[in-house]
């Protein structure tokens, strides 16, 4: 084979190392965006649920709170009058009103299945007790209401320390 063979062949094997190369170059440039645009998702999506168990910590407390306070006056009443009514007082009304919704709203964002599930539990618990027909069904969602929030707050602790 002449000189002008051997230069063409070289040519040819040249070309292709240099596209091949620049080919696997691209791939791998390609993986590297795309795993970094995941990771970045990932962690957006993990401080928005950092926040959002943050947020709801508060908000279940203040909440619970609300309700345990108008179970407390619908007591007081009932041990005066030995007769049960539904009373919340109206500043304490309109309060509940609004940490229910924001509750609501918070709890719709928690990513992990159980712990919504059980926040909803929790939830309705609240509200049974607050909307009971006699003092014996309210004492009954109160203690199911106090019991589920210990262990909320744990899972809620719990899940906030796996997302850090």
């Amino acid at each position: 084979m002449d000189a002008m063979t051997w230069g063409f062949i070289g040519t040819i094997i040249g070309a292709a190392t240099s596209i091949s190369t620049t080919s696997i170059t691209n791939w791998n440039t390609f993986r590297i965006t795309e795993n970094a645009k995941v990771q970045d998702r990932e962690e957006r999506a993990r401080g928005f649920q950092r926040e959002t168990l943050l947020e709801l910590q508060v908000e279940i407390r203040k909440y619970i709170l609300a309700c345990s306070r108008a179970y407390r006056s619908s007591m007081k009443i009932y041990d005066l009058t030995c007769e049960w009514q539904e009373y919340i007082p109206e500043n304490l009304d309109e309060k509940l009103f609004e940490l229910n919704s924001k509750t609501s709203i918070l709890i719709q964002r928690v990513a992990n299945d159980a712990l919504r599930s059980k926040l909803t539990e929790l939830q309705t618990a609240a509200i049974n007790c607050n909307r009971s027909k006699n003092e014996c069904e309210a004492r009954a969602h109160y203690v199911t209401y106090s019991g589920i929030y210990e262990s909320v707050h744990e899972k809620l602790g719990q899940e906030l320390r796996n997302l850090y």
